[in-house]
C-alpha cells in the first residue's frame, strides 16, 4: 500500500542552484510517503534503484524521485521534494531505510552530494526554518556544505549553511539519518567556486545597468519608461506631477528596486489643479465637497 501526496505549495526554483548540475542523483532521506506532484508521471515497477534513476531523467525529468525496493520494487518522478514531517529513519543511501514500507528519496538536480547525518556541525550562516528542501538548498547555493534538518516538530526544515567544503565538527556526532537530525551536503571546490563566480558575474552587470541608465539623461533627470514602448523620457521625479517621486512604469533598462512614483492629479478629493509635487511629494491646497485638507492630503469627511 502506497500513499500519494499533492502539495499546496509552488515548489520554488526546484533545487535551482547556480552551480552546474552533476550526473550523480544526491540521497535526501527516507519518507513514509511518495509525494507525486502535479506532473503525475507513470511509476515503474518492477524496478532497481538504478533503474528508477535512468527512468526518471531520462523518459520523465524530474527534479526528485522516491524508491521502495520491497516487492518487486517501486518508482515514481515527482516535481515535489520531501516534507519534513514525513521523515522517516534510515541510515544512507546504501543502508536504506528502516521500515520497507519507506521510500528512499533522490534529487537528480542539485550539485551538493550526501555526506551523512549528525547530531550537530560548525556553521557560519543560519536562514530561518523553510518550507521545503528546495529553497534550503539555493540559499546555500554559494556555500561549501549545507545542513538540513527534518523538524518533525513543526513540519519545516532548518537550514545551515557553511564555507568549507567538508563537514566540520560532526566527527562523533554521528547519527542515524532521520526526523531530528542534521542531514549533511557539500559542494566540491569547483562547484563552489562556479557558483561564486555567476554571482559575482551577476552583481556586475547590474551595477553596469545601474550606471548606463544614469547616463542616459542630463543630471537629476530620471530615465522612465514609457509604458508599452522600448522608450524613456527624461524626469525630475521632484517635481513631475504625473510621476512624483518616481518614475510610473519603473526606470528604463534597469532591475533595482526602484521607486514607484504617485500621479498627484489623479489623488482622490483633490480638486482640479489644486496639486502640485515639491520635493518628490505630492501636496494639495484644495479639496472636493466633502473632503478636507489634511498635512498636504484630502481625507474624507466622515
Amino acid at each position: 500500500m502506497f500513499t500519494f501526496k499533492s502539495s499546496a505549495f509552488p515548489i520554488l526554483a526546484v533545487l535551482s542552484l547556480t552551480t552546474a548540475l552533476v550526473n550523480a542523483s544526491t540521497y535526501l532521506g527516507c519518507t513514509d510517503t511518495a509525494f507525486i506532484g502535479s506532473s503525475n508521471p507513470p511509476a515503474l515497477t518492477p524496478s532497481t534503484l538504478d533503474q528508477c534513476d535512468s527512468y526518471c531523467k531520462v523518459n520523465y525529468p524530474q527534479p526528485y524521485y522516491y524508491y521502495r525496493a520491497s516487492g518487486s520494487g517501486l518508482c515514481f518522478c515527482s516535481d515535489v521534494s520531501p516534507a519534513a514531517g514525513d521523515y522517516d529513519a534510515g541510515s544512507s543511501q546504501q543502508g536504506g531505510c528502516a521500515s520497507s514500507d519507506d521510500y528512499l528519496a533522490y534529487s537528480t538536480k542539485t550539485s551538493f552530494q550526501f555526506q551523512g547525518c549528525y547530531a550537530n556541525m560548525v556553521t557560519d550562516k543560519a536562514p530561518s526554518d523553510q518550507a521545503d528542501l528546495a529553497t534550503c538548498f539555493s540559499l546555500c547555493a554559494n556555500e561549501g556544505s549545507v545542513m538540513i534538518y527534518p523538524n518533525q516538530n513543526n513540519d519545516a526544515f532548518g537550514c545551515r549553511c557553511n564555507m568549507a567544503t567538508t563537514i566540520q565538527g560532526g566527527s562523533g556526532n554521528e547519527r542515524t539519518c532521520g526526523p531530528n537530525v542534521w542531514f549533511t551536503f557539500t559542494h566540491s571546490a569547483g562547484a563552489t567556486a562556479s557558483g561564486l563566480a555567476k554571482r559575482n558575474l551577476k552583481e556586475k552587470l547590474l551595477s553596469l545597468r545601474r550606471e548606463q541608465s544614469k547616463l542616459l539623461c542630463p543630471s537629476g533627470l530620471n530615465p522612465c519608461s514609457v509604458q508599452g514602448t522600448n522608450t524613456y523620457e527624461c524626469i525630475d521625479t521632484t517635481t513631475e506631477l504625473e510621476s512624483c517621486g518616481g518614475c510610473m512604469s519603473g526606470q528604463f533598462h534597469s532591475s533595482q528596486n526602484a521607486t514607484i512614483g504617485v500621479d498627484c492629479s489623479s489623488l482622490p478629493g483633490v480638486a482640479k489643479g489644486a496639486v502640485t509635487c515639491t520635493n518628490s511629494q505630492c501636496q494639495a491646497f484644495a479639496c472636493k465637497e466633502g473632503y478636507q485638507l489634511e498635512s498636504g492630503l484630502c481625507t474624507k469627511i466622515a
